[in-house]
């Protein structure tokens, strides 16, 4: 499916409301690298909130992720609260 066909079915589906920067539709990313639904690849200059200091798919991290999904994927802390929120706080 081609960058366009994706921004039609987007258009049709998600309110006006929600602003884009771009009509590419990443398909992968790998440290810094971003590669759309065409195959094309970009430097990912805007950085998401979640790679800005590591890069897309961090070995690191990914080892993270999946040990913390393996355990439970989110709980309110203010409700079930959890020892890592706390790790974390203490840093």
């Amino acid at each position: 499916m081609s960058n366009a066909e994706i921004a039609k079915r987007r258009d049709a589906a998600i309110s006006r409301g929600v602003g884009m920067q771009t009509q590419v539709y990443v398909k992968r990313a790998l440290n810094s690298e971003v590669w759309d639904v065409e195959g094309k690849r970009y430097i990912d200059f805007a950085a998401g909130i979640a790679v800005v200091n590591t890069g897309h798919c961090h070995p690191r991290v990914m080892q993270a992720v999946q040990e913390q999904a393996g355990a439970f994927t989110h709980t309110c802390h203010q409700v079930l609260p959890y020892e890592n929120y706390i790790r974390l706080a203490e840093r």
